[in-house]
Protein backbone atom coordinates (compact mmCIF):
# COMPACT_ATOMS: atom_id res chain seq x y z
CA UNK A 1 0.00 0.00 0.00
CA UNK A 2 1.47 3.53 -0.94
CA UNK A 3 2.41 5.81 1.95
CA UNK A 4 0.51 9.10 1.97
CA UNK A 5 2.47 12.01 0.09
CA UNK A 6 -0.04 14.52 1.70
CA UNK A 7 -1.87 15.66 5.18
CA UNK A 8 -5.77 14.60 4.64
CA UNK A 9 -7.96 15.13 7.31
CA UNK A 10 -10.63 12.77 6.31
CA UNK A 11 -8.09 9.55 6.35
CA UNK A 12 -8.99 7.27 8.63
CA UNK A 13 -5.31 7.16 10.05
CA UNK A 14 -5.75 10.92 11.04
CA UNK A 15 -8.82 10.05 13.41
CA UNK A 16 -8.13 11.78 16.47
CA UNK A 17 -5.99 9.61 19.40
CA UNK A 18 -7.34 10.10 22.71
CA UNK A 19 -5.06 10.87 25.49
CA UNK A 20 -5.34 9.05 28.90
CA UNK A 21 -7.60 10.70 31.09
CA UNK A 22 -8.39 10.44 35.00
CA UNK A 23 -10.20 13.51 36.56
CA UNK A 24 -8.63 14.69 39.45
CA UNK A 25 -10.35 14.12 42.59
CA UNK A 26 -10.39 16.49 45.69
CA UNK A 27 -9.82 14.64 49.13
CA UNK A 28 -9.59 17.75 51.42
CA UNK A 29 -8.84 21.41 51.25
CA UNK A 30 -5.66 20.55 50.75
CA UNK A 31 -5.37 17.17 49.13
CA UNK A 32 -5.69 15.55 45.81
CA UNK A 33 -5.89 12.15 44.39
CA UNK A 34 -4.59 11.71 40.59
CA UNK A 35 -4.78 8.20 38.92
CA UNK A 36 -2.20 7.06 36.55
CA UNK A 37 -1.86 8.88 33.39
CA UNK A 38 -0.98 6.39 31.28
CA UNK A 39 -2.38 4.47 28.07
CA UNK A 40 -1.84 1.13 30.74
CA UNK A 41 -3.94 2.88 33.21
CA UNK A 42 -3.02 1.44 36.64
CA UNK A 43 0.64 1.79 38.39
CA UNK A 44 1.45 1.85 42.25
CA UNK A 45 0.90 4.32 44.68
CA UNK A 46 2.74 7.58 45.48
CA UNK A 47 2.15 10.47 47.86
CA UNK A 48 3.84 13.81 47.11
CA UNK A 49 4.25 16.39 49.75
CA UNK A 50 4.09 20.52 47.66
CA UNK A 51 5.37 23.26 49.20
CA UNK A 52 2.91 26.26 49.80
CA UNK A 53 2.99 28.84 47.53
CA UNK A 54 4.73 31.14 50.32
CA UNK A 55 7.69 28.47 50.64
CA UNK A 56 9.30 29.99 47.27
CA UNK A 57 9.50 32.94 44.58
CA UNK A 58 7.38 32.00 41.94
CA UNK A 59 8.89 32.16 38.42
CA UNK A 60 8.58 35.54 36.61
CA UNK A 61 8.19 34.15 33.20
CA UNK A 62 4.81 31.76 33.70
CA UNK A 63 5.50 29.12 30.97
CA UNK A 64 8.66 28.88 30.56
CA UNK A 65 9.12 25.32 30.77
CA UNK A 66 7.34 22.46 29.02
CA UNK A 67 7.69 20.21 32.72
CA UNK A 68 4.41 20.01 34.30
CA UNK A 69 4.16 20.46 37.90
CA UNK A 70 5.14 17.13 40.16
CA UNK A 71 1.49 15.57 40.34
CA UNK A 72 0.84 15.36 36.57
CA UNK A 73 4.31 14.42 36.14
CA UNK A 74 4.35 12.01 38.36
CA UNK A 75 0.96 10.27 37.23
CA UNK A 76 2.42 10.42 33.60
CA UNK A 77 5.16 8.04 34.68
CA UNK A 78 2.43 5.94 35.87
CA UNK A 79 1.83 6.33 39.41
CA UNK A 80 -1.59 7.11 41.15
CA UNK A 81 -0.64 10.29 43.29
CA UNK A 82 -2.15 11.77 46.52
CA UNK A 83 -0.89 15.30 46.38
CA UNK A 84 -0.80 17.21 49.69
CA UNK A 85 0.01 20.77 50.38
CA UNK A 86 0.64 21.52 54.10
CA UNK A 87 -1.93 24.03 55.26
CA UNK A 88 -3.37 24.86 58.49
CA UNK A 89 -6.80 23.78 57.30
CA UNK A 90 -7.00 20.30 55.74
CA UNK A 91 -5.23 16.54 56.41
CA UNK A 92 -2.10 17.70 58.51
CA UNK A 93 1.56 16.76 57.49
CA UNK A 94 1.03 13.99 60.92
CA UNK A 95 -2.00 12.26 59.47
CA UNK A 96 -1.42 12.42 55.68
CA UNK A 97 0.21 9.45 55.56
CA UNK A 98 -1.77 7.18 56.95
CA UNK A 99 -5.25 8.70 55.27
CA UNK A 100 -2.98 9.51 51.47
CA UNK A 101 -2.65 5.20 51.43
CA UNK A 102 -6.20 4.54 52.46
CA UNK A 103 -6.95 6.66 49.47
CA UNK A 104 -4.43 5.42 47.37
CA UNK A 105 -6.21 1.56 48.54
CA UNK A 106 -9.57 2.82 47.21
CA UNK A 107 -8.57 3.46 43.71
CA UNK A 108 -9.15 0.94 41.18
CA UNK A 109 -6.16 2.18 39.05
CA UNK A 110 -3.67 1.48 41.97
CA UNK A 111 -1.53 -1.57 40.31
CA UNK A 112 0.46 -2.51 43.59
CA UNK A 113 -1.49 -2.95 47.27
CA UNK A 114 1.36 -3.23 49.73
CA UNK A 115 4.14 -0.94 48.79
CA UNK A 116 3.96 3.01 48.84
CA UNK A 117 6.51 5.60 48.07
CA UNK A 118 6.83 9.44 49.24
CA UNK A 119 8.20 12.27 47.77
CA UNK A 120 9.01 15.20 49.78
CA UNK A 121 9.24 19.10 47.99
CA UNK A 122 9.51 20.83 51.14
CA UNK A 123 11.94 20.21 53.24
CA UNK A 124 10.26 22.17 56.28
CA UNK A 125 8.11 19.24 57.05
CA UNK A 126 10.80 16.63 56.68
CA UNK A 127 10.91 15.65 60.04
CA UNK A 128 7.48 14.95 60.56
CA UNK A 129 6.72 12.85 57.86
CA UNK A 130 9.71 11.06 58.58
CA UNK A 131 8.29 10.11 61.88
CA UNK A 132 4.60 9.20 60.52
CA UNK A 133 6.44 7.05 58.24
CA UNK A 134 7.99 5.28 60.85
CA UNK A 135 4.85 4.01 62.15
CA UNK A 136 3.25 3.00 58.90
CA UNK A 137 4.90 -0.15 57.34
CA UNK A 138 3.19 0.39 53.91
CA UNK A 139 5.82 3.11 53.48
CA UNK A 140 8.83 1.17 51.41
CA UNK A 141 10.90 4.50 50.39
CA UNK A 142 10.93 7.98 50.45
CA UNK A 143 12.66 10.48 48.04
CA UNK A 144 13.05 14.25 50.01
CA UNK A 145 14.51 17.74 48.30
CA UNK A 146 16.24 19.90 50.66
CA UNK A 147 18.15 19.35 54.13
CA UNK A 148 19.69 16.02 55.09
CA UNK A 149 20.56 17.35 58.88
CA UNK A 150 20.27 14.98 61.82
CA UNK A 151 17.82 12.80 59.82
CA UNK A 152 17.34 9.30 60.03
CA UNK A 153 14.77 6.95 58.44
CA UNK A 154 13.39 3.23 58.44
CA UNK A 155 13.23 3.12 54.88
CA UNK A 156 15.68 3.74 52.34
CA UNK A 157 15.55 7.25 51.04
CA UNK A 158 17.17 9.14 48.33
CA UNK A 159 18.18 13.10 49.06
CA UNK A 160 18.29 15.26 46.95
CA UNK A 161 20.30 18.77 48.28
CA UNK A 162 22.11 22.26 47.16
CA UNK A 163 25.69 21.31 47.22
CA UNK A 164 25.58 24.54 49.85
CA UNK A 165 24.07 22.31 52.05
CA UNK A 166 25.85 20.39 54.61
CA UNK A 167 24.85 16.45 53.85
CA UNK A 168 26.27 13.38 54.41
CA UNK A 169 27.90 11.15 51.49
CA UNK A 170 25.86 8.07 50.29
CA UNK A 171 25.67 4.89 52.76
CA UNK A 172 23.45 1.59 52.88
CA UNK A 173 20.14 2.63 52.26
CA UNK A 174 20.85 6.30 51.90
CA UNK A 175 21.64 8.10 48.76
CA UNK A 176 22.64 11.68 48.80
CA UNK A 177 22.69 13.61 45.69
CA UNK A 178 24.04 17.00 45.33
CA UNK A 179 23.54 19.39 42.72
CA UNK A 180 24.94 22.89 42.40
CA UNK A 181 22.57 25.41 43.31
CA UNK A 182 21.67 27.61 45.84
CA UNK A 183 17.51 26.13 46.63
CA UNK A 184 15.92 22.91 46.99
CA UNK A 185 13.37 24.21 44.93
CA UNK A 186 15.24 23.70 41.32
CA UNK A 187 12.80 20.93 40.63
CA UNK A 188 9.76 23.02 40.63
CA UNK A 189 9.10 24.53 37.37
CA UNK A 190 6.25 27.30 39.00
CA UNK A 191 9.99 27.91 41.13
CA UNK A 192 12.08 30.70 40.32
CA UNK A 193 14.65 28.47 40.94
CA UNK A 194 13.78 26.02 38.83
CA UNK A 195 16.81 24.30 36.81
CA UNK A 196 15.98 21.90 34.08
CA UNK A 197 18.71 20.64 33.43
CA UNK A 198 19.04 19.22 37.16
CA UNK A 199 15.84 18.48 36.98
CA UNK A 200 15.84 16.58 34.28
CA UNK A 201 18.74 14.69 36.09
CA UNK A 202 17.03 14.26 39.50
CA UNK A 203 14.07 12.77 37.90
CA UNK A 204 15.55 10.08 36.44
CA UNK A 205 17.69 9.17 39.73
CA UNK A 206 14.41 8.55 41.47
CA UNK A 207 12.28 6.52 38.57
CA UNK A 208 15.23 4.51 39.20
CA UNK A 209 15.15 4.69 42.93
CA UNK A 210 11.48 3.92 43.48
CA UNK A 211 11.11 1.36 40.44
CA UNK A 212 13.62 -0.50 42.75
CA UNK A 213 11.87 0.09 46.10
CA UNK A 214 8.56 -0.69 44.55
CA UNK A 215 8.90 -2.75 41.78
CA UNK A 216 7.01 -0.42 38.90
CA UNK A 217 6.01 0.53 36.73
CA UNK A 218 8.12 -0.93 34.08
CA UNK A 219 7.99 0.07 30.57
CA UNK A 220 9.00 -1.46 27.09
CA UNK A 221 10.25 2.25 26.44
CA UNK A 222 12.07 0.22 22.66
CA UNK A 223 9.02 -0.82 21.46
CA UNK A 224 7.05 2.76 22.12
CA UNK A 225 9.94 4.54 20.19
CA UNK A 226 9.58 1.98 17.66
CA UNK A 227 5.59 2.81 17.34
CA UNK A 228 6.08 6.37 16.99
CA UNK A 229 8.66 5.85 14.06
CA UNK A 230 6.55 3.69 12.77
CA UNK A 231 3.50 6.10 12.52
CA UNK A 232 6.14 8.76 11.13
CA UNK A 233 7.38 6.59 8.89
CA UNK A 234 5.63 3.91 7.89
CA UNK A 235 2.11 5.11 8.15
CA UNK A 236 2.58 8.61 8.06
CA UNK A 237 -0.15 9.37 10.10
CA UNK A 238 -0.06 12.92 12.35
CA UNK A 239 -2.77 11.43 15.12
CA UNK A 240 -1.53 8.43 15.50
CA UNK A 241 2.47 9.51 15.89
CA UNK A 242 1.00 12.56 18.09
CA UNK A 243 -1.11 9.87 20.28
CA UNK A 244 2.42 8.19 21.17
CA UNK A 245 2.97 11.41 23.34
CA UNK A 246 2.12 12.80 26.12
CA UNK A 247 -0.41 15.96 27.01
CA UNK A 248 2.83 18.60 26.16
CA UNK A 249 5.89 17.16 24.26
CA UNK A 250 8.20 18.80 22.39
CA UNK A 251 10.65 18.21 19.17
CA UNK A 252 14.21 19.57 18.43
CA UNK A 253 16.34 18.86 15.57
CA UNK A 254 19.23 20.79 17.44
CA UNK A 255 21.74 21.60 14.11
CA UNK A 256 18.53 23.31 12.41
CA UNK A 257 16.47 24.45 15.45
CA UNK A 258 13.03 22.87 13.58
CA UNK A 259 10.55 21.01 15.39
CA UNK A 260 7.69 21.63 17.63
CA UNK A 261 7.64 23.29 21.43
CA UNK A 262 3.86 21.85 22.93
CA UNK A 263 1.33 19.90 21.25
CA UNK A 264 0.01 22.83 18.82
CA UNK A 265 2.84 23.87 17.45
CA UNK A 266 4.36 19.81 17.30
CA UNK A 267 1.21 19.07 15.48
CA UNK A 268 1.70 21.30 13.00
CA UNK A 269 5.48 20.62 12.27
CA UNK A 270 4.45 16.80 12.16
CA UNK A 271 1.80 17.59 9.40
CA UNK A 272 3.28 21.11 7.36
CA UNK A 273 7.30 20.11 7.53
CA UNK A 274 8.06 16.98 8.45
CA UNK A 275 6.03 13.51 8.14
CA UNK A 276 4.89 14.86 4.39
CA UNK A 277 8.07 16.44 3.61
CA UNK A 278 10.88 13.31 3.41
CA UNK A 279 11.91 12.06 0.68
CA UNK A 280 10.07 8.49 -0.43
CA UNK A 281 13.03 6.50 -0.28
CA UNK A 282 14.00 7.72 3.38
CA UNK A 283 15.77 4.53 5.05
CA UNK A 284 16.75 4.62 8.66
CA UNK A 285 19.56 2.86 9.29
CA UNK A 286 19.80 2.04 13.22
CA UNK A 287 24.26 1.77 14.08
CA UNK A 288 23.58 1.47 17.94
CA UNK A 289 21.23 2.03 20.72
CA UNK A 290 21.35 2.40 24.05
CA UNK A 291 18.34 2.07 26.25
CA UNK A 292 18.70 3.65 29.84
CA UNK A 293 14.96 4.00 32.37
CA UNK A 294 13.54 6.46 30.15
CA UNK A 295 15.74 7.48 27.23
CA UNK A 296 17.00 5.95 24.66
CA UNK A 297 19.80 6.98 22.72
CA UNK A 298 20.41 6.19 19.65
CA UNK A 299 23.00 6.67 16.48
CA UNK A 300 21.91 6.36 12.70
CA UNK A 301 22.34 6.98 9.08
CA UNK A 302 19.80 8.82 7.72
CA UNK A 303 19.41 8.12 3.98
CA UNK A 304 17.63 9.96 0.91
CA UNK A 305 17.95 11.24 -2.27
CA UNK A 306 17.34 14.83 -1.87
CA UNK A 307 14.76 15.64 -4.15
CA UNK A 308 12.04 17.94 -2.36
CA UNK A 309 13.07 20.48 -0.27
CA UNK A 310 13.45 19.11 3.26
CA UNK A 311 12.39 21.67 5.98
CA UNK A 312 13.86 20.07 9.20
CA UNK A 313 17.33 19.18 7.40
CA UNK A 314 18.27 21.96 5.12
CA UNK A 315 15.18 24.33 5.45
CA UNK A 316 14.04 26.00 2.02
CA UNK A 317 17.08 24.25 0.69
CA UNK A 318 15.51 23.45 -3.54
CA UNK A 319 15.77 19.62 -4.56
CA UNK A 320 19.63 19.07 -5.48
CA UNK A 321 19.10 15.01 -6.49
CA UNK A 322 21.99 14.37 -4.64
CA UNK A 323 21.88 11.42 -2.43
CA UNK A 324 22.47 11.51 1.29
CA UNK A 325 23.57 9.61 4.06
CA UNK A 326 24.17 11.70 6.90
CA UNK A 327 25.20 10.07 10.80
CA UNK A 328 22.76 11.22 13.24
CA UNK A 329 22.38 10.72 17.19
CA UNK A 330 19.18 10.99 18.89
CA UNK A 331 17.99 11.16 22.44
CA UNK A 332 14.31 9.99 22.99
CA UNK A 333 13.16 11.19 26.09
CA UNK A 334 10.36 8.37 27.43
CA UNK A 335 7.56 9.47 30.14
CA UNK A 336 5.47 6.06 31.26
CA UNK A 337 4.33 4.95 27.86
CA UNK A 338 4.61 7.79 26.19
CA UNK A 339 7.34 9.99 24.97
CA UNK A 340 7.99 13.70 25.68
CA UNK A 341 10.82 14.92 23.91
CA UNK A 342 13.34 14.46 21.25
CA UNK A 343 16.74 15.85 21.01
CA UNK A 344 17.83 15.09 17.05
CA UNK A 345 21.43 16.52 16.08
CA UNK A 346 23.84 15.54 12.87
CA UNK A 347 26.91 17.63 11.25
CA UNK A 348 25.18 19.90 9.19
CA UNK A 349 28.82 20.36 7.36
CA UNK A 350 28.61 16.99 5.66
CA UNK A 351 24.97 17.53 5.22
CA UNK A 352 26.20 20.47 2.80
CA UNK A 353 28.74 19.37 1.13
CA UNK A 354 26.90 15.86 0.30
CA UNK A 355 24.53 17.86 -1.27
CA UNK A 356 26.55 20.08 -3.37
CA UNK A 357 26.18 22.96 -1.59
CA UNK A 358 29.42 23.97 -0.42
CA UNK A 359 32.38 23.41 -2.22
CA UNK A 360 35.37 21.30 -0.94
CA UNK A 361 38.05 24.13 -0.89
CA UNK A 362 37.76 28.07 -0.06
CA UNK A 363 40.41 30.80 -0.54
CA UNK A 364 42.34 31.12 2.19
CA UNK A 365 43.17 33.92 3.86
CA UNK A 366 40.06 35.15 2.33
CA UNK A 367 41.53 38.93 2.16
CA UNK A 368 43.71 38.01 -0.62
CA UNK A 369 42.75 34.66 -1.74
CA UNK A 370 46.44 33.30 -2.46
CA UNK A 371 45.71 30.12 -0.82
CA UNK A 372 43.16 27.44 -0.59
CA UNK A 373 42.18 25.48 2.01
CA UNK A 374 40.40 22.18 1.83
CA UNK A 375 37.62 22.43 4.49
CA UNK A 376 38.05 19.78 7.01
CA UNK A 377 34.42 18.13 6.31
CA UNK A 378 33.78 14.90 4.66
CA UNK A 379 31.04 13.16 2.92
CA UNK A 380 29.55 9.96 2.90
CA UNK A 381 32.70 7.90 3.83
CA UNK A 382 31.86 9.31 7.62
CA UNK A 383 28.90 7.40 7.45
CA UNK A 384 30.19 4.61 6.41
CA UNK A 385 32.70 4.12 8.90
CA UNK A 386 30.50 4.71 11.66
CA UNK A 387 28.61 1.85 10.38
CA UNK A 388 31.99 -0.39 10.30
CA UNK A 389 35.28 0.68 11.92
CA UNK A 390 37.48 -0.93 8.82
CA UNK A 391 35.51 1.06 6.03
CA UNK A 392 37.65 4.38 5.46
CA UNK A 393 40.77 5.92 6.81
CA UNK A 394 41.29 7.84 10.03
CA UNK A 395 43.49 11.06 10.36
CA UNK A 396 43.19 11.75 6.94
CA UNK A 397 42.16 15.47 6.94
CA UNK A 398 45.52 15.92 9.21
CA UNK A 399 47.07 16.32 5.85
CA UNK A 400 44.64 18.52 4.01
CA UNK A 401 44.92 21.57 5.39
CA UNK A 402 46.39 24.65 2.77
CA UNK A 403 47.95 24.33 -0.59
CA UNK A 404 48.97 26.97 -2.58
Amino acid sequence: MAKPVSYNPDSPNEKYVPLPSAPLVTLSENAVLQPPLTRRGTGPGMIIFLPPLSAFQANAEGDKTLDPEPVQKWAEEGFAIVGITPSASGWSVEESIAKGVDALLGLKELGIKDKFAVTIFYPNILRTVLDAISRDPRISCVVSFGTTAAMTSTVPVAFHVPTSYEAPESHESTLVYKYKTPSPYFILPQAEDYKPTFASIAHTRNLVFLRKHIGAPHFDIEAIWDEHTYFEFEVRSVAQTMGTMVQEPYVNHVTTMTGGIGRQNLTAFYRDHFIFANPDDTELETVSRTVGPDRIVEEFIFKCTHDKTIDWLLPAVPATGKRLEIPMLGVVNVRGDRLYHEHIWWDQGTTLLQAGLIPTHVPFPLEDGKSMLRLPVTGQECARLLVNERDGKSNEMFEWGIRE
